[in-house]
C-alpha cells in the first residue's frame, strides 16, 4: 500500500513537472465589465454617456504571445495530443527572424487562426482550465482540421483561454475604464494620437521592416503593449459574406502595414498565416 501511495505521488509530481508553468506566459490585465463605446469615432468626446456595447469582465494578456512562450506550450502540447505549426520568431519583411534572436522575445508569427485557437486550448489544458474551442460532439479541438469548414463550438462556460472578441479587443486597445477616467479613450491609436510613441509601424522614410521584441514601445492606459503595430492580432469573431468561406478579423496594424486608427481591422480565411500576424489571449473573469 505504501509503495502504491509513493508511486501515485511520483506520477502527480511528474505531471506537474511537465506542465507549462504559469509564469512563462505574459502577465494578465483585468478588464472591468460594463458599457463602452466601440467604433470609428475618436477625439475628445463623452464616451461614457454614449455607449453601444456591454462587456463582461475578462483578463487579457499584457503582450502578444512571444515565440519563446509559444515554444514552451508547443513542447507540452505535442506530448499531450495537440498539433499546430511551429511559428516564427517575429518577422522581417516576409521572412522569419532567427529563432534565437533577442531570446525569442518577438511576437510569434506565421500562424493561422486555427493554430491560434488550438494553442489556446493546449494552454488551457496545461493549466487545468476548461478548453473553449470544441467540436460539435463535445471534444476540444486539438489540431488544425483537414476540413476548414469545421463547425467550431464555443464553450462560453469555459475557464480557459481564447482569442478576444472584436469588441473586447477594441475596448482593451482604447484603454478601457482607465482611459475613460484619464480622458484618453478617444486616442486614435492605443494610448496616443501619435503612433511613433506607441507603435512599431512603417514610416514614410522606412527602409527596414521588422518586428521588435514585445513591450519595446509605451503601453496604453491599461498597461497593454503593442495593441497598435508590431503584428496584427487574430480576433475570435467570424466574418460572414454571402458566397465566401467564413473569415476572421485581425486588428492593430503591423510592422508592414500602417493603420489610420484603432477601428481599422482586416479579415482573411482562418488558414492564412503570414509573417505580420500574431495573437494575444483572453479568458473570462468571474462576475
Amino acid at each position: 500500500m505504501k509503495r502504491n501511495v509513493v508511486l501515485y505521488a511520483v506520477l502527480l509530481l511528474s505531471q506537474f513537472a511537465h506542465a507549462v508553468q504559469p509564469n512563462v506566459m505574459p502577465d494578465e490585465i483585468a478588464i472591468k465589465g460594463g458599457a463602452f463605446y466601440v467604433g470609428n469615432i475618436f477625439g475628445n468626446k463623452d464616451y461614457a454617456s454614449h455607449t453601444n456595447t456591454t462587456l463582461k469582465p475578462f483578463y487579457i494578456m499584457r503582450t502578444e504571445i512571444t515565440y519563446s512562450q509559444y515554444q514552451h506550450v508547443l513542447q507540452w502540447a505535442e506530448s499531450h495530443g495537440y498539433a499546430f505549426e511551429n511559428g516564427c520568431n517575429g518577422g522581417h519583411f516576409d521572412d522569419c527572424l532567427p529563432a534565437e534572436q533577442d531570446n525569442g522575445k518577438h511576437p510569434v508569427t506565421t500562424l493561422s487562426w486555427w493554430d491560434a485557437i488550438v494553442f489556446a486550448n493546449a494552454l488551457s489544458a496545461s493549466q487545468q482550465l476548461t478548453p473553449y474551442y470544441m467540436t460539435a460532439d463535445g471534444r476540444p479541438i486539438t489540431s488544425v482540421p483537414q476540413d476548414q469548414a469545421l463547425n467550431v463550438i464555443r464553450n462560453t462556460a469555459a475557464t480557459g483561454y481564447r482569442l478576444p472578441s472584436l469588441n473586447e479587443w477594441q475596448v482593451a486597445a482604447r484603454g478601457g475604464e482607465a482611459a475613460l477616467r484619464q480622458g484618453l479613450y478617444g486616442r486614435i491609436y492605443s494610448g496616443s494620437d501619435n503612433p511613433d510613441h506607441i507603435a512599431n509601424m512603417p514610416k514614410d522614410n522606412s527602409t527596414t521592416f521588422s518586428t521588435q521584441p514585445v513591450a519595446r514601445q509605451q503601453p496604453n492606459a491599461l498597461g497593454l503593449y503593442d495593441m497598435t503595430g508590431n503584428v496584427w492580432e487574430w480576433i475570435d469573431d467570424d466574418f460572414h459574406m454571402t458566397g465566401l468561406n467564413n473569415m476572421h478579423y485581425f486588428c492593430g496594424g503591423s510592422y508592414l502595414m500602417r493603420i489610420s486608427n484603432l477601428s481599422e481591422c482586416d479579415v482573411h480565411t482562418p488558414n492564412f498565416p503570414t509573417s505580420d500576424i500574431g495573437f494575444r489571449l483572453v479568458r473570462s473573469a468571474p462576475l
